[in-house]
């Protein structure tokens, strides 16, 4: 009877993790065989597993550009985006000023507003500052994107940090900067590294923006760059299937490494909020 429970309260966890992780298995089964054994078995095992897909795919994509690119802008991006966003949480959560309310609701309706809505206004200002294809010009995009999520995020787990220890602080002379530095950028580390691996996430798949805004082929990311490649070897699905597991085996590897402190840092900021 207690097995029979166990399947019964498992079952839909052992659907999902199917659904979730069945298309990664796949993509990477596909990715070590042959073109010819995908054409005949594209769901199958493979008879003889090849690596030689990879270094194919790595080079015919010029990947070491794109992995250049995309470090170079989501790294930039995440120190903007946990340096302004801590600054503005610590501000609407131990601070008391006025506006904050107005701040906090046009964060959220930032928040709200579909981001393909900034595309035509955005387009025509970067190209009056000379912003188009360029690292920079991307990275402002990105950080303005992701500041406000991130802020609310920063800003519920700085509430649940005692107010006690802030004002303790102030007593014994930190200022403001040395109090968010000193006292609540150590406490809330876990909620630092939750944004960081986000915004290092959504800057590493983001393609929308970075397909319009970056248009010269040393310009481009890993996401964009991937895009490209399947539509110059549509018909090789064994090299589409190594360009994708190039893509996204790096931020796998570092969610696994790190999701105990990344779901850390979720909870606890939904559960202080």
């Amino acid at each position: 009877m207690a097995l029979k429970k166990w399947n019964l309260k498992h079952i839909p966890l052992v659907l999902m993790l199917i659904f979730a992780v069945g298309p990664l298995v796949l993509l990477f089964v596909n990715s070590v065989k042959t073109k010819e054994e995908f054409n005949v078995n594209p769901f199958g095992l493979p008879s003889k597993i090849t690596f030689q897909n990879f270094a194919t795919a790595w080079e015919r994509a010029n990947y070491a550009q794109a992995f250049t690119n995309s470090i170079i802008i989501g790294a930039v991006t995440i120190v903007i985006v946990c340096v302004c966003a801590g600054l503005c949480a610590y501000a609407l959560s131990k601070m008391e000023f006025k506006g904050a309310n107005a701040v906090m609701v046009f964060l959220l309706i930032t928040m709200s507003v579909p981001m393909g809505l900034f595309l035509v206004p955005l387009f025509f200002l970067w190209q009056k500052l000379n912003l188009m294809d360029s690292m920079l010009g991307i990275i402002l995009i990105y950080s303005a994107i992701y500041l406000p999520f991130n802020v609310f995020l920063l800003r519920s787990y700085f509430i649940g940090i005692p107010k006690e220890i802030v004002e303790s602080a102030k007593v014994d002379g930190c200022n403001e900067i040395q109090v968010l530095l000193r006292i609540i950028v150590p406490i809330a580390k876990p909620a630092f590294l939750t944004v960081a691996l986000l915004v290092g996430l959504w800057t590493w798949n983001e393609f929308f923006f970075a397909n319009a805004f970056l248009l010269s082929e040393e310009m481009k990311t890993v996401a964009t760059r991937y895009i490209v490649f399947t539509g110059r070897f549509s018909a090789d699905w064994s090299l589409i299937s190594a360009a994708g597991v190039i893509t996204t085996l790096p931020f796998v590897i570092i969610y696994l490494l790190l999701q105990q402190r990344f779901i850390e840092g979720m909870t606890e900021g939904s559960i202080k909020g």
